[in-house]
C-alpha cells in the first residue's frame, strides 16, 4: 500500500508543480504588461524650433535613425513626420510598441513560512521589433534600452500566496534582483 501511495504522488507531484508553474506565468506577464512597452510618442507631426529642446530632438533623431520618421524646416520649425514603415508601424497602437513581456524560465519556486512562495524568474520580449534593438533608439529610451539589455540574464522576483479557497494571489509587484547600470 505504501508503494502504491508513493507511486501516485511521484506521478502527480510534477503535474501539480507545473500546473502551479503555469499560474504563476500567467500573474507574472499580468502584473509585467499592465503598462504597453511603448515609446510614448502619440501624436504626429512633432514640431519645436530648432535649439529650443535638445531632449526632444535627441528622441526625434533616434527615430529618424531607426527610420520611423523624418524630419524638414518649415516656417522656423524642425517637423518630424512618420515615415511610411513607421506610419504602418505606429497605426497598430497609435504609438511605437515594443512587444510583450514574457517569463523565459523560473528559476527558483520555494514556500517557506507563512506559506509565501518566492518565485524568480527571466524574461524575454515576445515579438521584439528591429527598429527596437537600433541603438540610437536605446540611447535616447532607456527604459527600452534596460529591458532589452536584461533579456534572459536580470532575475526578477515574483511572491506568491493562496487565499482560503486556495486560489494564488502574487503579494507583490515582481522586483529586479540584478541590476544592469
Amino acid at each position: 500500500m505504501k508503494r502504491m501511495t508513493w507511486l501516485i504522488l511521484f506521478l502527480i507531484a510534477p503535474c501539480c508543480m507545473a500546473n502551479s508553474e503555469k499560474v504563476y506565468r500567467r500573474l507574472i506577464e499580468k502584473s509585467l504588461n499592465q503598462q504597453p512597452l511603448c515609446l510614448g510618442e502619440k501624436h504626429w507631426p512633432v514640431s519645436i524650433k530648432p535649439g529650443s529642446d535638445q531632449w526632444i530632438n535627441a528622441k526625434m533623431e533616434a527615430l529618424v535613425d531607426a527610420g520611423l520618421i523624418t524630419p524638414h524646416i518649415e516656417t522656423g520649425k524642425k517637423i518630424w513626420n512618420l515615415t511610411e514603415y513607421g506610419r504602418r508601424l505606429f497605426s497598430k497602437k497609435h504609438d511605437f510598441c515594443y512587444g510583450t513581456i514574457r517569463v523565459r524560465a523560473i528559476s527558483k519556486n520555494q514556500t517557506g513560512k507563512g506559506g509565501i512562495t518566492l518565485v524568480e524568474f527571466t524574461y524575454y520580449i515576445d515579438a521584439l521589433p528591429a527598429w527596437a534593438k537600433n541603438h540610437s533608439i536605446r540611447v535616447a529610451n532607456t527604459d527600452l534600452d534596460n529591458l532589452v539589455t536584461g533579456i534572459d540574464s536580470v532575475r526578477y522576483m515574483a511572491k506568491f500566496s493562496q487565499d482560503s479557497r486556495g486560489k494564488m494571489k502574487m503579494l507583490n509587484e515582481p522586483e529586479q534582483l540584478d541590476l544592469y547600470y
